[in-house]
């Protein structure tokens, strides 16, 4: 596949689908902070992941060696996420747009493939539960990178939309 498709699709994605929805957060809201708790709710699940086979099952960790290494790493990325929030301002281009373009691809073609492995194969009743909360966890890891690499609002939007928030509540209380 040509590098321009991969950078279409992913702009495509960013601005098409998350960015509008970024655009029309409440003010107390960012995009950022929508972005991290995304990433907050991916390590709850993938914890639940290595949970579930240990405690309905009694699996041993050493069997579990995989979902520990993915919750590790989870952790590792979700801290460093916390690292990268002083370089997203307002009136400036989000520098995560660009910088984890490669990071949101992979994982967006690696949750396409979790998706079509979790609802193609055939799965036993014991692995039905753990496999479908990896599936989640890998979502709410994609949703969260596409949230953290939108733009944030520009501050004269942001009183605008605080204006508007106001009148509206006037006009509302105003009604009754």
């Amino acid at each position: 596949m040509k590098e321009g498709v991969l950078q279409a699709l992913d702009d495509f994605i960013l601005d098409r689908l998350f960015q509008p929805v970024a655009d029309r957060l409440p003010g107390a809201m960012s995009a950022w902070s929508i972005g991290i708790n995304f990433e907050l709710g991916s390590v709850v699940l993938q914890f639940a992941c290595l949970l579930a086979p240990l405690l309905m099952y009694g699996a041993s960790i050493s069997e579990s060696v995989q979902s520990v290494l993915v919750l590790l790493c989870s952790i590792v990325l979700f801290v460093g996420f916390q690292r990268f929030r002083p370089l997203v301002r307002p009136n400036t281009l989000n520098p995560l747009r660009p910088l984890m373009r490669s990071l949101r691809l992979i994982c967006l073609a690696f949750l396409v493939y979790e998706t079509i492995s979790v609802f193609m194969a055939p799965s036993s009743p014991a692995t039905w539960l753990w496999n479908r909360l990896g599936l989640l966890s890998q979502l709410a890891f994609v949703t969260g990178l596409y949230f953290m690499a939108c733009q944030p609002r520009p501050p004269e939007e942001e009183r605008r939309a605080a204006r508007r928030r106001v009148e509206l509540r006037g006009v509302v209380t105003d009604g009754i």
